[in-house]
Order: C-alpha cells, then sequence, then structure tokens
C-alpha cells in the first residue's frame, strides 16, 4: 500500500486501517525512526515504552548498536547454513 506525502509532512492513512485501528481526525499517533524506516503506532505506544527499556539496558551493559548488527549477521548467516 502506497501513500504520498504532503506540504508539512502531512500523510494519508487509508480509510480500512484508520477503522480498523479506531483512528479518528484527533487521533494521537507515536512515530518513531527504526532503520531506514517510519514506524506509526495509535498511541500510547507499547514500543516506545519496550524500545527505551532496551536502549536502557544496553547502554548500561556497554552494548553498541555496532555490536548488536555484528551478531545480528553472525546469526543471520548460522540459519542460512
Amino acid at each position: 500500500m502506497m501513500t504520498r506525502m504532503r506540504e508539512k509532512g502531512q500523510v494519508t492513512i487509508p480509510l480500512d486501517i484508520r477503522e480498523s485501528l479506531r483512528l479518528a481526525k484527533d487521533s494521537l499517533l507515536s512515530v518513531a525512526k527504526v532503520g531506514d524506516g517510519i514506524f506509526l503506532t495509535p498511541e500510547p505506544s507499547v514500543f516506545e515504552s519496550v524500545s527505551g527499556k532496551f536502549s536502557k539496558t544496553a547502554e548500561e551493559k556497554g552494548i553498541t548498536l555496532e555490536r548488536l548488527l555484528k551478531d545480528l549477521k553472525k546469526i543471520r548467516h548460522h540459519k542460512e547454513s
């Protein structure tokens, strides 16, 4: 499904999605950048809460994004073998 971004960054969420999520004119949405994409969820967002806790724990344990990506590549390679 595709939509076009308008002036001032406005996008139209297709009607069937709005209806299934019970979104109305003034519904609050949570927006997060995830990699090269955008994650849009109705407020309140469980994603924001979980990602915040994950980020805090990773920082406390010294886990970097580079390390996570390196480990992910290893896991993917192992599964493909």
